[in-house]
């Protein structure tokens, strides 16, 4: 192996479009909601997470995905617990 080899080992690059499987726990900023559903994005991916309402936008929440389309990068989670704030409201 070369001293290049080892260097990059571990490397690879991020996609814009990451995939999750049914029972990942992951941290979200809600971005928008319906009144009862909300919407998060993770690059292009799109997540609707049930069950966070209006008091939710713009909040970091910690979701467990309960569906997800590889195809459409598109998916649902519910909603566990909000975990904290937005760095930028004021």
């Amino acid at each position: 192996m070369s001293l290049f080899s080892k260097y990059l080992k571990g490397w690879r690059f991020r996609s814009s479009e990451p995939t999750f499987e049914p029972g990942d726990e992951i941290s979200v900023f809600v971005a928008e909601t319906n009144g009862t559903d909300g919407r998060a994005y993770v690059g292009d991916t799109r997540l609707t997470v049930e069950g966070a309402g209006p008091e939710t936008v713009e909040k970091r929440v910690r979701v467990r995905v309960t569906e997800f389309d590889d195809s459409s990068a598109t998916g649902r989670g519910e909603l566990l617990e909000v975990v904290g704030e937005s760095s930028y409201t004021g």
